[in-house]
């Protein structure tokens, strides 16, 4: 539209002047009603974001006691950290224990004969790296928790450097290292693991055809069971009789051991333990102890106090923040007598309703799950007529003192169980309250292959390579050769087919592992797992496999499945776990032990604090009621400015056209003077005018 502008056609009216106030009048109650609008939507707004404000940091309060761990209650302390430290985790049993360390735990070490370069050709074959300890009867045991690993040694690494590589990539448990002492290049075997049943074994399959002499590669066997060689110091006696009697054939003890493996050897009150590791986790219940030093001065003591400031203070904490949430509350939705005046949310349904959920869980019962201590009044926790929250320090301090895992459901959300051979494998704590039977009908079981008995009453002489295959629950193994030789007994044949099946690598890339043992004169092979996917058969067997040691080809006996009650729901476990159902549903039990029948209680709790925190987190949520206020406060901000923008369109079109209107007005005006005046002057003119 073409703007018009106000002209001055000598009528004298202020054109422009009066057309402001004309438009100004006009805007002026519309432009004050949205003023008032918006203040008051602004208040909202603002005290919408106080209210969030105060929210959020009442949640933050409830975190510090929404978890079961926040109440572990047990503090340790050593006195002499550089010797031994020591951690209590909520089960251990308050005290003063004395403590001796007599011996650490220690890692063996072997070393290799030197040879003239590291770069030099050593030999090709097979290195296997084997775990264990030695025992009574002089005989190696393997260590079943860690597998044998085998490496090859190839025309690519041939060389002491390329052995050394070859060892540390293949992660066997075993650190590889070059020394140079002077007398030529020696190489190093660190076991990674402390503790006597982590010594090692290392057998060679040498290209060379020969695996115990030493030339080729075998110069890097060491079977701790066999005889040393002769030393040199024999081999240059003046005494030749002398020299026939000391030496012995090559038997695969080449390298030379320089450090022992060693348990670590400690006293707790006069009671003598031993451990593989410096770190005791199992010896004392609830206690892990890292041994540092020994103490030859005598004994050291360590202290396990209760320790429940950290739990005072976080319950203080959300006392605290309830009171001003409820303060805020209140300022926010109240009204003041004195002056008149209601506050911004006064009125407000949804801030009230919230304000009224969080009350009511602070009235939760707990009477089903706790014997002493079943709502907060019982730890003197109380409300005001005001609705704050007042606390008796006194009667916190005495539950503290005597029921401190009864606060714990009061607050924590949580999944225990009184029996400890039971664990709880999930993080997932169902919203329900409550104690819950766990009875156990049958306890999972390992399927076995049973071999015939054994024709063999003096041990088992095997002069070649027996080959053999096996199938590990759903897992077919490679072709398997046990190493020829004389086993003295069952048991050492049993050992030997053991460490041959867990080395193949068949079976190991999928996880599967068995024990064999020699029982009533026959083998039997027992898969690692449990259930009834858990078989093991023999795919085939040599004929003298089959002959002497009773290994006959035939499928074995399956295990069986963990089957349990609990909540009424009859349960099948998957292996030793069991996924409960219903109610319960994302707990999942760790079943040990092997006793059926009543296993003790589930115990499922929610407390305040997490009930609290999940309502507060379903307020404070992207779609929550705040965020939808908020919303609706500022859809109603984008009104008012939307209405501004309508009130400026409408009185430019008012301007235009009152403008018009009095310019119009203004020349009409204009010509009416003019006519006056010239009407005037002519008039002026007629005779008798002058006389007039």
């Amino acid at each position: 539209m073409p703007t018009i502008n106000a002209t001055n056609s000598g009528s004298g009216l202020d054109v422009r002047n009066l057309v402001d106030q004309l438009v100004a009048a006009e805007g002026a109650p519309v432009k004050a009603r949205l003023d008032k609008k918006e203040i008051k939507v602004q208040e909202g707004l603002t005290a919408m974001g106080t209210f969030k404000g105060a929210l959020l940091d009442f949640q933050a309060s409830l975190a510090p006691l929404r978890k079961a761990d926040a109440f572990k209650s047990i503090n340790a302390t050593s006195s002499n950290e550089d010797k031994f430290t020591v951690i209590a985790a909520d089960n251990a049993v308050p005290g003063t224990y004395n403590i001796e360390i007599s011996q650490l735990a220690q890692s063996q070490k072997l070393i290799s004969r030197p040879v003239s370069s590291d770069l030099d050709s050593i030999g090709s074959g097979q290195i296997t790296i084997e775990f264990g300890e030695v025992n009574a009867d002089n005989h190696f045991i393997q260590n079943n928790t860690i597998p044998a690993q085998i490496i090859e040694i190839d025309e690519k690494n041939t060389t002491l450097r390329g052995i050394q590589q070859a060892i540390n990539e293949a992660n066997a448990g075993v650190k590889a290292s070059i020394i140079n002492d002077g007398s030529g290049y020696r190489l190093v075997l660190n076991a990674e693991k402390t503790g006597l049943q982590n010594s090692m074994r290392i057998s060679i399959s040498d290209n060379d055809q020969n695996n115990k002499d030493e030339a080729g590669l075998s110069i890097l066997a060491y079977d701790p069971v066999a005889e040393q060689a002769a030393s040199e110091e024999s081999a240059d006696s003046e005494n030749p009789a002398e020299e026939e009697n000391t030496s012995v054939q090559p038997s695969g003890k080449n390298m030379q051991q320089v450090a022992e493996a060693r348990d670590a050897i400690f006293s707790v009150d006069g009671i003598t333990i031993s451990n593989s590791s410096n770190e005791i986790r199992d010896s004392i219940p609830g206690i892990t102890l890292t041994l540092k030093k020994t103490t030859e001065d005598g004994f050291e003591t360590f202290s396990v106090e209760k320790e429940t400031a950290g739990i005072r203070t976080s319950i203080q904490s959300f006392i605290q923040s309830y009171n001003d949430l409820v303060t805020t509350i209140n300022s926010l939705t109240g009204y003041d007598p004195e002056t008149g005046t209601a506050g911004p949310l006064s009125g407000d349904a949804g801030i009230r309703g919230i304000s009224d959920q969080i009350r009511r869980r602070l009235a939760t019962s707990f009477s089903g799950i706790n014997n002493n201590l079943v709502s907060l009044a019982d730890i003197g926790i109380t409300s005001s007529r005001e609705g704050m929250l007042e606390l008796d320090q006194a009667k916190l301090d005495r539950a503290l003192e005597q029921h401190v895992d009864e606060i714990a459901h009061l607050f924590a959300a949580a999944v225990s169980v009184s029996d400890p051979r039971i664990r709880v494998s999930s993080e997932r704590v169902p919203d329900v309250n409550g104690i819950f039977n766990i009875t156990v009908q049958q306890i999972p079981s390992s399927g076995f292959y049973q071999g015939q008995a054994s024709t063999s009453a003096q041990g088992f002489r095997f002069d070649t390579p027996e080959k053999f295959s096996v199938k590990v629950d759903d897992v077919s193994s490679s072709e398997i050769r046990l190493a020829p030789g004389q086993y003295a007994s069952g048991q050492e044949l049993a050992n030997a087919l053991q460490q041959a099946i867990n080395r193949d690598s068949t079976l190991a890339a999928k996880g599967k592992s068995v024990t064999v043992d020699f029982i009533n004169n026959s083998l039997r092979i027992t898969s690692s797992s449990v259930g009834l996917g858990s078989v093991v058969s023999l795919l085939s067997a040599s004929a003298k496999l089959a002959d002497l040691a009773g290994l006959q080809v035939a499928e074995g006996k399956a295990g069986r499945n963990l089957t349990a009650t609990v909540n009424g729901y009859d349960l099948v476990g998957e292996g030793r776990k069991l996924k409960l159902e219903g109610e319960l549903k994302g707990i999942v039990l760790e079943v040990g032990g092997t006793e059926t029948g009543n296993r003790g209680n589930l115990v499922v709790t929610n407390g305040i604090a997490a009930i609290l925190d999940n309502a507060t987190e379903g307020f404070l949520e992207s779609n929550g009621l705040i965020d939808s206020r908020i919303e609706g406060y500022n859809e109603r901000i984008k009104n008012i400015k939307e209405q501004r923008e309508d009130l400026v369109r409408k009185l430019e079109t008012s301007e235009q056209r009152y403008l018009k209107k009095f310019s119009n007005l203004d020349a009409m005006l204009g010509k009416m003077r003019s006519t006056s005046n010239f009407l005037e002057e002519k008039l002026s003119a007629l005779p008798g005018a002058a006389k007039k």
